[in-house]
């Protein structure tokens, strides 16, 4: 028994989400990442800036965030982070989350003509 939990509750319980939790901030980046490439190309098409390297860089904390929770549930076998770096990674996640939202609230104003 791992933490009261028996070999299969802890790989369903534990395991298994916290490898969907990483797949998932990799699949967002990849997401705010294509986002910003398609800024590029409205840049470039229709001659307007729209700040395509902001928000190519601004999801950096998001996936910074997920190779420390890889690092730590991964590589160390622990079931969470630990406390400091689990504070630097929220952290870093809540910036890159508003730089994000601002570059494609900058984005939208754009394309909508504002």
């Amino acid at each position: 028994m791992i933490f009261g939990l028996t070999p299969a509750e802890y790989q369903g319980l534990v395991v298994f989400p916290n490898y969907l939790f990483i797949i998932g901030g990799v699949l967002l980046w990849i997401g705010f990442l294509f986002l910003g490439i398609i800024a590029k190309r409205y840049e470039i098409v229709l001659g307007e800036k729209t700040n395509w390297q902001f928000m190519i860089g601004a999801p950096t904390g998001i996936l910074i965030f997920t190779i420390l929770e890889f690092y730590a549930v991964v590589i160390n076998g622990l079931i969470r982070m630990p406390a400091t770096i689990a504070l630097l990674a929220y952290l870093l996640l809540l910036i890159s989350g508003i730089l994000s939202f601002l570059g494609c609230y900058r984005f939208l104003t754009v394309v909508k003509g504002e």
